[in-house]
């Protein structure tokens, strides 16, 4: 009776609405410090036996608040000095820079970003997350907020590398799991396999610079991690096999799975999410009172930032939460007010739905969004379900068969791996269409009045008379579904219209300054940047074909740039200083003149770099 009492007073329709708010402002603001432990538990047992909206908002406010303050406390001692003895790998290594590694490990309770180069990273670059190494090194405090929101307390560099120990069961089961997906796949090229290990499992360590350009700029970048879709699927091909039995076994086997997923793939922010949302509704269906896909999204947020406060520092979380607002709350809307064959208006409003509840924080963040995110997720769309599905089941198979089979099993995964980089590369090759804030706010505004149209439609506004009677009499409703679709069009032309392109003589890039002269492009590198940025700054500025790169170092981090141009946008001429390590590129010294196109290129001075002047001779 009680537990029956304890749901029906948290079965009120605004309950959910008011925690999850309490939550998201609590962890933000984080204002409650010196709020006592005990006030918060009153609070919080008058909320579990009378629980209304606004006192259920501030009492998980002040929890999380308290939760939040207590954990930034704890980073306020970190580990500093010299570091030795066992350490436990909390996430996969991944690359850093040209030659290190850096991995996120626990030491004595604490969390480090761990960080190696040369020969002691390559003996971390096999292990995997839940692993345990024995090291030496030193330990510094770490003043970034980047870390700050992730738990990291210090950095930490290794010395040397002794013994190894396997991981925890269920760690090492999910590893088990991971290495077989990837010895399966092992027939796939290596951007193929990278997109594999990325959708299927969120390894996203292995993507070329291109590829992960490739999917930013399509707005396909969701797919190479893995994301709530991924739970769905993974509950669908459960679904067959527990569906049949007791209703108490089942909620175990789908819990069970849920929590063997959320570990496999690494605990991500969007997966914690899903997980949970799953969570939710499969407990509340359980107990006979099953919760609709709002509800179930505000308990999950809730919960999890319970449980972790500063994940609503987190983008990956943040775009998360709004991805599946659009979903649950546009989505619909937009399904009912399209026309057109059913599969296809389902799967441009869902498309539409996720985009449209991310554009204001993709913004907020990275001022724009790019135009072509919507058709190329309508096209992919079709061929990443299988690819999931696929790689869980089949991909497992491939792995414990082996060669050549699992090159035959396989072949399925490449087709459609081989369509939505296909996607990807004509996204990226058609013009940088972009949405700014304004453009957002009036496509935002055409959307709007497209989706408000039908309520102010004949019978819809009550007794016609007075404003019903108005809007009856001269359209409104179409005259408003009119005025929605030409903001949305005129919106999209104009992004299409003032696409970027080069500007004539010296302009900065990311990591760089560009030149261009009637058609010729030249890029000189200066400080070291990251690859993929270099990439993207290039396609922002509309560069879709360039003739010379002068490297001006000529060490390793100009060579890795120097790759990622050729791989996008082929042979490209590269200049580079005596003694240099950069691929393919002509040496050349002080006093040289190279002729590029309509271009001069005076070396002036080669050591310790290169120094040129760019000019066009009819200057």
């Amino acid at each position: 009776m009680a537990l029956l009492d304890l749901r029906n007073n948290w079965g009120g329709p605004a309950l959910p609405y008011a925690a999850a708010a309490g939550a998201l402002a609590g962890a933000w603001l984080l204002i409650n410090a010196a709020v006592p432990l005990l006030l918060v538990v009153m609070l919080a047992g008058i909320c579990l036996w009378r629980p209304k909206p606004i006192l259920v908002l501030v009492t998980v406010a002040a929890l999380c608040g308290l939760l939040g303050s207590r954990a930034l406390a704890g980073l306020e001692d970190p580990v500093s000095g010299p570091v030795e003895g066992w350490v436990t790998l909390l996430e996969d290594p991944r690359p850093l820079g040209s030659h290190g590694i850096r991995v996120t490990v626990r030491y004595d309770g604490a969390r480090l970003e761990a960080r190696a180069y040369g020969a002691t990273a390559s003996r971390l670059n096999d292990l995997l997350a839940g692993e345990r190494l024995r090291i030496t090194g030193t330990a510094k405090p770490s003043t970034s907020d980047w870390h700050r929101w992730r738990h990291v307390a210090a950095t930490l560099n290794i010395n040397t590398v002794g013994d190894r120990a396997d991981a925890a069961p269920l760690s090492a089961f999910t590893n088990r799991i991971r290495r077989l997906l990837d010895s399966g796949a092992r027939s796939l090229s290596d951007d193929s396999r990278a997109m594999f290990t990325g959708m299927v499992y969120g390894d996203d360590r292995n993507q070329s610079p291109r590829l992960y350009d490739d999917f930013r700029a399509a707005g396909l970048g969701h797919l190479l991690v893995v994301s709530g879709q991924n739970v769905a699927f993974v509950l669908a091909l459960a679904s067959p096999l527990v569906c049949r039995t007791r209703p108490g076994l089942r909620l175990l086997i789908l819990m069970v799975l849920l929590a063997v997923f959320a570990v496999l793939t690494r605990f991500e922010p969007s997966v914690l999410r899903a997980v949970t949302m799953a969570g939710t509704a499969v407990i509340s269906a359980a107990l006979g009172r099953p919760e609709t896909g709002r509800r179930t999204l505000a308990w999950a947020v809730t919960a999890v930032v319970l449980v972790d406060p500063f994940l609503v520092r987190v983008l990956a979380f943040q775009l998360s939460v709004c991805a599946t607002c659009g979903l649950l709350w546009i989505t619909p809307a937009l399904a009912a007010r399209l026309r057109g064959p059913a599969a296809l208006r389902l799967a441009v409003a869902t498309t539409a739905g996720a985009q449209l509840g991310v554009t204001p924080l993709l913004i907020a963040v990275f001022g724009v969004v790019p135009v072509a995110s919507l058709p190329a997720n309508v096209a992919a769309g079709p061929a990443t379900a299988p690819v999931m599905m696929w790689g869980l089941t089949g991909g497992l198979g491939a792995g414990l068969i082996g060669e050549p089979v699992a090159w035959l099993m396989h072949r399925p995964t490449a087709a459609l791996l081989w369509w939505v980089r296909t996607v990807a590369e004509t996204a990226t090759a058609a013009p940088p269409a972009m949405l700014s804030a304004a453009s957002a706010i009036v496509l935002g505004s055409g959307v709007a009045l497209l989706l408000a149209a039908p309520k102010l439609g004949p019978g819809q506004l009550g007794p016609q008379h007075g404003f019903g009677s108005f809007a009856s009499r001269f359209g409104l409703s179409r005259l408003l579904g009119l005025l929605g679709v030409t903001l949305v069009v005129v919106t999209l032309a104009h992004s299409l219209v003032t696409a970027a392109s080069p500007p004539t003589g010296w302009s900065e890039i990311s990591g760089g300054r560009l030149f261009r002269h009637q058609s010729t492009v030249t890029v000189v590198l200066e400080a070291s940047v990251r690859p993929q940025d270099l990439l993207e700054s290039l396609r922002l500025a509309g560069v879709s074909e360039l003739n010379l790169v002068v490297a001006p170092k000529g060490g390793a981090s100009d060579a890795y740039a120097v790759l990622a141009i050729r791989d996008r946008y082929g042979k490209v001429s590269v200049l580079a200083p005596p003694l240099h390590r950069v691929p393919g590129a002509r040496t050349v010294r002080a006093g040289d003149l190279v002729r590029v196109g309509s271009l001069e290129v005076q070396i002036l001075s080669a050591e310790p770099r290169l120094e040129v002047q760019v000019r066009a001779p009819d200057t």
